[in-house]
């Protein structure tokens, strides 16, 4: 890169080259020590955020350049280190290896661009990008471990929560997948023994949870262990609010992590069970054996013989008492009992959240109701037939409020069904529709329990 970095032009008709006053040698190890830094809380950078990190530098070193340009010597740096003008393949050297006496070739990558849990490409430095960023910094190669944790540290201390929360989000989700595909598969080899192979469903998925396990035990307590220093040491409020909400992710990260290796560590034992199910004996039937009896027979039968039988086997069908739909009183006791209130567990992953029950205030004042019910029954005392919205009229011309008319409306859909009735002398059905501006939907009519 240094030695070919005068054959770009600056675009300005001069004949300047683009790299003037450019230290490519820093770029890149600036370019690797950003991806190295994406990789200690996340999968890596995306391309942009790389070109944007190195455009940025690049206005420092050559603050005559324009925008453009500083973009234009990022993107080439970035296109160096993966080879571009080589198709992208791996960068190549030739070295003379003197105990053999031939001359050998060793390749290599610098970098690796591949999609994250999401399927966004991001960059990471490969083994290699490692030992090239610790060669030029002088450090020794053991020092790699040590170089990652610093790195996360730093990170941390930098403030850099929101990366190290997202990452430590999705790991956990990424636990809850593991653990959800184990107990599928097992759950289906209760249900229906020998469909699920072990060697080609189960295995594979446990060997990616331990992977995993193996993976992320390391990094959160290391990533713990960085908060509670920072905790320690942070006076804001604001960023230890930030801390807290990290710690807290990386502690649930933790619990669900631990479910994951208690269902990976019992799935073969469960696997076994259910695989023993298919052996497990059955109770004798009073059934015939549908196989060596009904098919053989249905199968010789006439069709007009089966067609003469649909009737019957279609009522069969149906059950020997039919349900009744609830009355509405019902359904809104239902809907209105109130449940006790479980606090929220600290294990996210174990069922669903209960939601604290609230109490809606009655709309209707309990006077007011009373006064509905007494003129609702003045009008179906005169003895004839009354429609919910002849009643809606009559309310209105009396000067009854709009609440008042809406508990009309109430009052006579209750006393719809027979068990709900609040005027025993009358019978409510279904007659039409009606539209007023308290409401709109099916019309009732009541009529006199003598005259039906």
């Amino acid at each position: 890169m240094e030695l070919t970095k005068n054959k770009f032009s600056d675009s300005t008709g001069e004949g300047l080259s683009l790299f003037d006053g450019v230290d490519t040698h820093y770029l890149s190890l600036a370019a690797l020590t950003h991806m190295m830094e994406g990789a200690a809380v996340a999968v890596g950078y995306t391309q942009e955020e790389v070109v944007q990190h190195l455009a940025a530098i690049v206005s420092r070193m050559k603050p005559a350049a324009t925008p453009g340009q500083f973009l234009r010597i990022a993107e080439v740096v970035v296109d160096a280190l993966d080879n571009a003008s080589n198709n992208y393949l791996e960068h190549s050297y030739e070295y003379f290896h003197a105990p053999s006496g031939e001359t050998r070739k060793v390749s290599f990558r610098l970098t690796t661009y591949e999609p994250d849990l999401e399927d966004e490409y991001r960059y990471r430095p490969t083994a290699e990008g490692y030992l090239v960023l610790m060669g030029m910094l002088d450090l020794k190669v053991e020092d790699h471990q040590i170089l990652v944790e610093r790195m996360l540290q730093l990170l941390i201390e930098r403030g850099r929560f929101d990366q190290a929360y997202e990452f430590a989000r999705r790991a956990r989700m990424l636990s809850i997948e593991h653990r959800q595909q184990i107990r599928d598969f097992i759950h289906q080899a209760w249900r229906a023994p020998g469909s699920v192979a072990w060697a080609r469903d189960i295995a594979p998925r446990l060997n990616e949870a331990r992977m995993h396990i193996h993976a992320r035990q390391e990094e959160d307590r290391r990533m713990e262990e960085s908060v509670r220093e920072q905790l320690i040491q942070v006076t804001d409020n604001q960023t230890r609010e930030q801390l807290v909400r990290l710690h807290d992710v990386l502690k649930s990260a933790s619990g669900v992590r631990a479910h994951l290796q208690v269902d990976v560590t019992g799935a073969g034992d469960k696997f076994m069970d259910a695989q023993a199910g298919a052996f497990r004996s059955r109770r004798p039937s009073s059934f015939p054996d549908l196989e060596t009896r009904l098919l053989p027979e249905a199968l010789a039968t006439a069709q007009t013989a089966l067609a003469g039988s649909v009737d019957a086997l279609l009522l069969s069908f149906y059950p020997a008492v039919v349900p009744k739909a609830p009355d509405l009183s019902n359904v809104l006791a239902l809907l209105l009992a109130r449940r006790e209130y479980d606090e929220p567990s600290e294990d996210e992953s174990e069922g669903g959240e209960l939601m604290p029950f609230k109490k809606y205030p009655d709309p209707f004042p309990e006077d007011m109701a009373q006064f509905v019910q007494g003129w609702v029954s003045a009008k179906f005392a005169i003895g004839s037939s009354w429609k919910l919205d002849e009643l809606l009229a009559h309310a209105e011309d009396e000067g009854l409020t709009l609440l008042e008319r809406q508990c009309i409306v109430y009052v006579l859909y209750r006393s719809y069904p027979d068990s709900e009735n609040l005027f025993k002398s009358m019978r409510a059905c279904a007659d039409g529709e009606f539209v007023a501006d308290v409401a709109a939907g099916d019309n009732l009519r009541f009529d006199p329990v003598e005259t039906r």
